[in-house]
């Protein structure tokens, strides 16, 4: 159980801003009587442009599910990106568990046990998170798919494509950063695939335009210790206040 719930954590950390891309760019309209009408949006800048403001955002209350070998496992709770903190619940079949991440240090607390039990850090890829910052020169492919869908009530439209993490790792500013992005290419795989849904142009204003579900799919064995299947986070209340305490 605590290897699972670990697991979790380790595809939470990779995941919850593996799409923190450049912003987005503009062109001026033609001069003229008549403006040409606007292009449509580039897709990769569109991404782009919601993995940007989730990032500005700080934080959000988050939602994960992974399929294991041993079942299915879920975890969700409030988390702030930076300095990363969390209070996740964590089911796997009839058992649970709560975590509690403040930056390098976590817990674990089985069933409805009293006490607390630290976690490696090694068992919790935190690295992986400001690796994920680093990814945009790695987007490819990116395609707006027809039509739109429902995802917890948010009329969404729906994006897929992959990230090259190799090229994200050669275009990294320091070693450092390096070292992150194969972190999280040990998680992912070196090339995930990726489908992303945002709010569409009709949803409510705070949910318009905004990340509200990525799915990350492995498409090779990763480095490190891969997802045995696709890892899909759901992501609500971006910028709400997260106050979480050592236990």
């Amino acid at each position: 159980m605590r290897r699972a719930a670990s697991t979790v954590l380790a595809t939470v950390f990779a995941t919850v801003l593996a799409l923190v891309l450049a912003g987005c760019t503009g062109a001026d309209a033609p001069s003229g009587d008549a403006a040409a009408p606007a292009p449509p949006p580039d897709p990769r800048e569109v991404v782009a442009g919601a993995g940007q403001a989730l990032a500005d955002a700080g934080s959000a209350r988050l939602r994960v599910a992974l399929d294991l070998p041993t079942g299915r496992v879920e975890a969700s709770g409030p988390a702030r990106f930076a300095p990363f903190a969390a209070d996740l619940t964590v089911a796997l079949g009839t058992r649970g568990a709560q975590v509690r991440v403040v930056g390098d240090d976590a817990w674990i607390r089985l069933g409805g046990a009293d006490r607390w039990q630290r976690l490696s850090t090694g068992m919790l890829p935190v690295g992986a998170v400001t690796g994920a910052l680093h990814t945009a020169p790695g987007l490819r492919d990116v395609t707006e798919q027809p039509g739109r869908e429902d995802v917890g009530g948010v009329p969404a439209l729906r994006y897929t494509g992959t990230v090259d993490l190799a090229a994200a790792r050669t275009a990294a500013p320091d070693p450092a950063t390096a070292t992150r992005i194969d972190e999280l290419a040990g998680l992912v795989s070196p090339t995930p695939r990726f489908t992303a849904w945002l709010g569409a142009p009709d949803a409510a204003g705070p949910d318009r335009g905004r990340l509200v579900r990525l799915r990350l799919e492995p498409a090779a064995p990763g480095t490190g210790t891969p997802a045995a299947g696709p890892i899909t986070l759901d992501v609500a209340e971006p910028g709400l206040p997260v106050e979480v305490t050592a236990p």
